[in-house]
């Protein structure tokens, strides 16, 4: 008879424990004293050490006090933090003015609060991960929950810990937090787009915005592929930032032959056939490319799971940020069900703009709509051309539709495109934006002015 021991997985644990999750009360507590004494500690660990990190209650208080303070250009020493304390009625809660000068009597400097910080951040980011790996064995056990989906929400649940994310699906903010945050922001400029130059779309979106879903649409030889491409490449040349594409219809070479194409000045069709008349080019071409922050994705029917999963490594592997993510485009995704198409598309495009949000980067989708405009006299698309549109127009944050001219005209001498911008949630403005476009290189201009 066959002993089947191999086959069980042990869930006893094999170390010591103490009865309490990972934790240091004593550097909690020199924090604190160590706020109270130097009025520049704030300052050192406001931005590594999060509330939520303190194991004890009364101390997840005090040092509430201390970055509402600091918040506010106001002093975090002993009698500002319990003036705070007690005008928020936590005084009490927290031990009273004993505990406060208990804090500070037993704190001799605060000349190593960042490594106390470290530390205290390093028991809060065990105690998440015991947290998430209780998570991950129940979902284990989710049998009826298909596996792709299991390992999809296990990563996210990691992703999280890794990420140094806490979990805020029910966190509310109160007016108080808020209106600082917008004061600062404002303050600092940050509320604005971020800007690649294109100043006459710019003039109308505002720019590039985080946690935006910004919908491409267009009839099929528009432009959308070349200008998700070029969009992409001004991200990363003029703003510094890494891009991810996911490309489930085009082959990875394909693409890169035609960001090469952007970088080059060659037209993409002779860098697929005529190497060898720009060979030194396309060397030059391609060492500039390998030094761009840019990964691509590539699969030919991906689920929006595995869209989320390429986001977070390329944000991992990027260094823990990302300046955007193109797909290409929405109607590649496979449909979960055969139920109500437009439905499903719907659904789709809020699964997205959850990545968006849930990462704060701007997400590009492109779109494919109808050709219900063939038979009118004016060719230009509008929102209601949306292909299956679902609920398209409803969940994205912008929308903007490509029109050439020179489709219908066939006049190769006209290289302008229209970027009509139907929908703009982000800045307000709604119109057209005119620029010259050279597909042969995936290279948009702006016009003369």
């Amino acid at each position: 008879m066959h002993s089947n021991q191999d086959n069980v997985v042990p869930f006893g644990s094999n170390y010591p424990v103490s009865g309490l999750p990972p934790q240091n009360i004593e550097a909690e507590e020199a924090i604190l004293g160590g706020i109270m004494l130097d009025p520049e500690a704030m300052t050192r660990i406001s931005d590594r050490l999060v509330t939520q990190a303190f194991y004890i209650s009364a101390h997840k208080d005090i040092y509430q006090a201390a970055v509402q303070l600091h918040a506010t250009y106001q002093p975090t020493d002993l009698l500002s933090v319990t003036a705070w304390l007690s005008d928020h009625n936590l005084l009490n809660r927290v031990g009273g003015r004993n505990k406060l000068a208990t804090l500070v009597d037993r704190t001799v400097s605060a000349v190593n609060i960042d490594a106390l910080a470290d530390l205290v951040m390093e028991k809060y980011r065990r105690r998440q991960l015991i947290k998430v790996g209780n998570e991950i064995v129940h979902l284990g056990y989710e049998t009826e929950t298909e596996l792709p989906l299991v390992l999809g929400q296990a990563e996210a649940k990691v992703f999280t810990v890794t990420q140094n994310q806490s979990d805020e699906r029910c966190k509310v903010f109160s007016a108080q937090d808020m209106g600082i945050e917008l004061f600062q922001k404002l303050e600092m400029g940050n509320m604005a787009g971020d800007k690649v130059g294109w100043y006459d779309l710019e003039n109308i979106t505002g720019g590039i915005y985080p946690s935006s879903l910004v919908v491409v649409a267009a009839e099929s030889h528009m432009g959308k592929t070349h200008f998700m491409i070029s969009y992409a490449y001004e991200i990363m040349t003029k703003l510094g930032k890494p891009v991810l594409y996911v490309t489930p219809e085009m082959d990875k070479n394909q693409l890169n032959a035609r960001m090469l194409a952007r970088i080059t000045g060659i037209d993409a069709s002779m860098i697929q056939t005529n190497t060898q008349c720009y060979w030194e080019q396309i060397a030059q071409g391609i060492g500039q490319m390998v030094e761009l922050p840019w990964k691509v994705y590539e699969h030919s029917s991906p689920t929006t799971t595995m869209i989320a999963s390429a986001v977070r490594r390329a944000i991992a592997e990027f260094g823990g940020s990302i300046g955007a993510v193109f797909i290409d485009y929405l109607q590649q995704i496979p449909l979960e069900s055969g139920g109500n198409m437009a439905f499903e598309v719907g659904k789709i495009t809020r699964q997205i703009r959850d990545i968006a949000k849930s990462h704060k980067i701007p997400v590009f989708l492109g779109c494919q709509i109808n050709r219900g405009n063939q038979t009118t006299a004016d060719k230009r698309p509008n929102r209601h051309l949306l292909r299956n549109s679902g609920e398209i127009f409803e969940v994205c944050d912008q929308l903007i539709m490509l029109y050439r001219d020179a489709v219908y005209t066939k006049d190769p001498s006209d290289r302008t495109i229209e970027l009509i911008v139907e929908k703009n949630r982000l800045y307000g403005k709604l119109g057209t934006a005119t620029m010259l476009c050279d597909l042969s290189t995936s290279k948009f201009l702006n016009l003369a002015r």
